[in-house]
């Protein structure tokens, strides 16, 4: 039950942080979704695509993803018995989360500079409820960067225990209790069953008493 509770709460807690930076950053990056949705945006040199679809997947995706990744490449640093499937998989995972997560960081850095940088001016600090004043480049990265990744974190290191520890465990569990439930009626089917004793030790000392009692009496007569 711990084991289950803790994969809920990482989830739940992955989840929510998940959708709070989403919300905040569909805020911060509104122009990305409005005026400016069409504009061609350069990856490189070779690759040119809108700014929406570079902003939602290139972004925002490669970003949540990316700390997904690393959640369920974590687990290669444990102990826990794997196959060489689930070797090859964090293997893989983490080369994803790395490329992933600077991808992501890399490119929402780019296309939120005037957020946090506007017109080559620094912007006033943002109003946030119950904080006050925050400074833009805190409010972008720890509001909206910081628990995007790290709520795809949470969720890859649930993924990962949920299969490699808890769901294993579960199962032993459910085979032990199985067996334990046969067990009481193979008990009763030995216990109705006549059982047979078998003497030959006893038989065989007591026979041998006899016989050297029987040999000393002829050679003492």
């Amino acid at each position: 039950m711990r084991g289950r509770s803790a994969v809920l709460l990482a989830l739940t807690v992955g989840t929510l942080l998940m959708l709070c930076s989403l919300n905040i950053g569909f805020i911060i990056g509104s122009e990305w979704f409005g005026h400016n949705a069409s504009f061609p945006w350069h990856m490189n040199n070779y690759i040119v695509i809108e700014a929406q679809y570079a902003y939602s997947y290139f972004g925002l995706a490669a970003l949540a993803i990316g700390g997904l990744a690393t959640g369920i490449a974590m687990t290669a640093f444990f102990k826990f018995i794997k196959s060489k499937r689930h070797r090859l998989a964090l293997i893989v995972s983490f080369f994803v989360a790395i490329v992933l997560s600077g991808l992501g960081f890399n490119t929402l850095d780019f296309m939120l500079g005037n957020f946090y940088w506007t017109n080559m001016q620094y912007p006033p600090p943002v109003q946030v409820a119950f904080l006050g004043s925050v400074d833009v480049w805190n409010y972008y990265f720890f509001f909206f960067v910081a628990p995007l990744w790290f709520g795809g974190l949470l969720m890859g290191l649930a993924m990962s225990y949920a299969a490699f520890v808890y769901q294993p465990k579960a199962s032993a569990a459910a085979i032990a209790m199985k067996r334990n439930l046969k067990l009481p009626g193979l008990i009763m089917q030995e216990t109705t069953e006549p059982r047979e004793y078998i003497a030959e030790s006893r038989v065989f000392w007591r026979t041998r008493r006899i016989i050297k009692q029987t040999i000393e009496t002829k050679n003492f007569s």
